[in-house]
Parts: structure tokens; C-alpha cells; sequence
């Protein structure tokens, strides 16, 4: 990586510059260089296909991390996923989060709820106005907007939009008297009937989804449309490694909430095998988040994976391929957030927003800390954060 210009004032943008690899230099597959080139070294086709060189300006964006504090009753949470509801809806999925009863915007006092949702209206987040969504019980007490009846609770992963249906992601976990205190006990799917109407009267069923022996969390990583197919990606836990798989079923099939036999990528030598074949899944590319987005760039028609890299102290890094199945680039960094040098900092579950307004592309993060007290002293922690990138300008 050629670091163009980092600056100490977070105000500056940051610009960052991917080097070619030895993939990238190769002239495309077609020409008869090409095919001197490739017999030569012995290459398969598909690992020279020329890609883009991403250049990109990073700037902290405060008029949109605003947004996240226009509700005195939500005062904070992680995961932020995003899904295009379209009408310039966008549905916002988080993790655990807290919520003030009182709504003194305080997180003394506050109930932590496994998770929550809200609805932005307008596609930039410095003017958008947002609405957040809970449950209650009957003694009003907040609580996980998606429950659970036994000891397990839902962190929700991604989704999409299919035609006048939504499907849902999550990830089932249990407390944990190791790691950092909960382990996955699964994948579920949830397919929402009436997306248009607000979460509070959505009609919702829980999806049949099967099993899988490499403990992969199916769609908690991300999801998207392409061609005819819907695309779930997710990490293997507990592998620290966190190696990226993907499924895939049919559109019209998971349309109508039947995830109980996708396909999995079985490397390139394989291709798809059905979920019934017993064929070993292979990963896509290594060195994943439990939490990261891949979308594809619409001016590039390159797919972009944004993820953090790092435990604790993180960067923002992205990724690049031609296919969703690689071979993708190396990670490279396009983004330090000013709370590296936190103490007890964890800065963690980055993701693009491509459907967003305002910037060229929309990331988010996470902050968090070591020290659970401080909660309810910094809040600066524990609301998604928003950066702008936008590509480098040309000489």
C-alpha cells in the first residue's frame, strides 16, 4: 500500500492508494500476450483478471454520525447493518443496544436490549430524519425488537429486499463462560411479509434453516442480490482466521422464505454443490469479520468487501474481486479511526452503505470498550460512526 497523505487533523482527508499485484499487471485474458503470459507461469485464467486500482479519500463524517442521536430514548448500540427499502427507506439492524425508558439520553438507568431497528427516511444521513423501533413488555419495560422464548437471543446479520418481501439474517447466541462471554449456537432466517409498513405491525415468520458442520453463520457477514440468486455470506466460528463462506438459492426461492437447501461455493475446482451433496464448502478468502459487507461497485462492476482489521485498536479496510467467489485482493487500509490510541478502545463490525446519499461511498463502524464502566461516562462510545470516502482526484 502507498500511504499518499495521512494527516494528524482527522478533519483532513485521509487518502490511501492501493499497489497493483502481480494479477492486476498482466494484460486481460483474450489478447495473445495474455496467453504467452499464462502458459509461462502456469497461471489459471481466472487469477489474472485485471481490476481496478482503488484510491481512495477517508474523512470522519459528524453531520451524519448526528443521526444516531435524534432519539433521547436510544442512546446507543452496535452491529448497523443496512438494507435499500427503496423509496428512499433504508431499514438500520443493531445489535445490542441501549435504551432510556426516561429519555434523558442518559445509559444510567438504561435497559440493554439484544437488539433493535430503525427506519431512515432520505438517503443522506446528515439530513435524513430516522425513527427507532423496540418492543415492551407489559410493564413497559424495553425489550429485543427480535425475542427469543428459550435462553438464546438474535444478533441480526444482513438481508434484502425481494421483491415486496424482506429476509432477514440473524445470528443465535448464548451466554459463554469463556471468550468474551456468548458463543453462536447458529443461523436463523426470518422473511418479513410487509416491508413497507413500519417494523411495529410487520408480519414476520421464522425460516427453516438448516444446519451446517463447519459452524458457518450464514448471512451474518452479508447479503446481496446478483443475477438471479440471493448470496448469504458468513463467517466460520470459532475459527479466529474468521475464513469467509458464501450460499447462495435462487431468488424466487428464497423470495418465498425456502432457505432450507442453498448451494455452497466449493472452491474453483467444484464450483456449487448442493447443501445435500456432503461436498466440503470452501472459503472465499481468509482473514474475515464475523461482520463485514460485500456490495458491488456500480461504476467499477467491481465487488467491494469493507470490513475492520484488528482486535481492539482497527482499521478500515476494503478488498476487491471481479466475482463474488475471488480470487480477491489483499486487504488494504483506507481508513484509521481517530479513537485508535483509546485506551480500552475496541473499534469493530465496519460496513459500506452503498444505497446512501452524501459521500461517493458510506461506511460505518463501531466503537466499544475493555472497561464495560465506561458506558456511562464516554459517550463517544458505542454509536455507529460514519466515514466518507470518495475516490482520489486525477492530475
Amino acid at each position: 500500500m502507498k500511504l499518499l497523505a495521512l494527516f494528524n487533523d482527522v478533519e483532513t482527508p485521509r487518502v490511501f492508494q492501493i499497489e497493483p499485484t502481480l494479477a492486476q499487471c498482466v494484460p486481460r485474458a483474450g489478447s495473445n500476450l495474455a496467453l504467452l503470459l499464462l502458459v509461462a507461469l502456469a497461471l489459471p485464467a481466472w487469477s489474472v483478471r485485471a481490476a481496478e486500482t482503488p484510491c481512495y479519500e477517508s474523512m470522519p463524517w459528524p453531520e451524519a454520525d448526528s443521526i444516531f442521536h435524534q432519539d433521547p430514548h436510544w442512546v446507543g448500540a452496535d452491529g448497523a447493518y443496512s438494507i435499500d427499502l427503496g423509496s428512499d427507506r433504508t431499514l438500520w439492524l443493531f445489535g445490542d443496544t441501549w435504551v432510556d425508558p426516561e429519555g434523558q439520553r442518559s445509559r444510567r438507568g438504561a435497559h440493554m436490549i439484544r437488539n433493535s431497528v430503525a427506519i431512515q427516511r432520505g438517503s443522506d444521513p446528515s439530513n435524513a430524519s430516522i425513527e427507532f423501533f423496540w418492543k415492551t413488555t407489559a410493564d413497559d419495560v424495553p425489550e429485543a425488537f427480535f425475542s427469543r422464548d428459550d435462553e438464546s437471543w438474535f444478533w441480526p446479520g444482513h438481508g434484502a429486499r425481494i421483491g415486496d418481501r424482506l429476509i432477514l439474517f440473524f445470528n443465535r447466541v448464548v451466554s459463554s463462560d469463556t471468550g468474551l462471554g456468548f458463543t453462536s449456537a447458529g443461523w436463523n432466517a426470518m422473511l418479513i411479509e410487509n416491508p413497507d409498513d413500519e417494523p411495529s405491525v410487520w408480519r414476520t415468520s421464522l425460516l427453516a434453516t438448516p444446519s451446517n458442520s463447519l459452524g458457518v453463520i450464514v448471512g451474518f457477514a452479508s447479503v446481496l442480490q446478483s443475477r438471479d440468486y440471493l448470496y448469504a455470506f458468513g463467517s466460520q466460528d470459532p475459527m479466529k482466521s474468521h475464513p469467509i463462506h458464501v450460499a447462495r438459492w435462487p431468488l424466487v426461492q428464497a423470495g418465498k422464505g425456502d432457505v432450507r437447501e442453498p448451494e455452497w461455493w466449493g472452491g474453483r475446482d467444484v464450483g456449487w454443490v448442493a447443501d445435500s451433496a456432503g461436498s466440503a464448502s470452501r472459503p472465499v478468502f481468509d482473514d474475515g469479520q464475523s461482520e463485514l459487507t460485500i456490495h458491488l461497485d456500480e461504476r467499477s462492476r467491481e465487488f467491494v468487501a469493507v470490513q475492520s482489521s484488528g482486535f481492539g485498536p482497527a482499521d478500515l479496510v476494503i478488498r476487491t474481486a471481479s466475482e463474488l467467489t475471488g480470487p480477491w485482493s489483499p486487504m488494504q487500509m483506507v481508513y484509521r479511526p481517530p479513537e485508535y490510541a483509546k485506551p480500552n478502545i475496541m473499534i469493530y463490525s465496519a460496513k459500506a452503505h452503498p444505497q446512501l446519499g452524501g459521500a461517493e461511498l458510506v461506511l460505518t463502524y463501531s466503537t466499544n470498550s475493555f472497561e464495560f464502566g465506561e458506558h456511562f461516562t464516554d459517550y463517544t462510545i458505542y454509536y455507529p460512526r460514519f466515514v466518507r470516502l470518495r475516490s482520489c482526484a486525477q492530475d
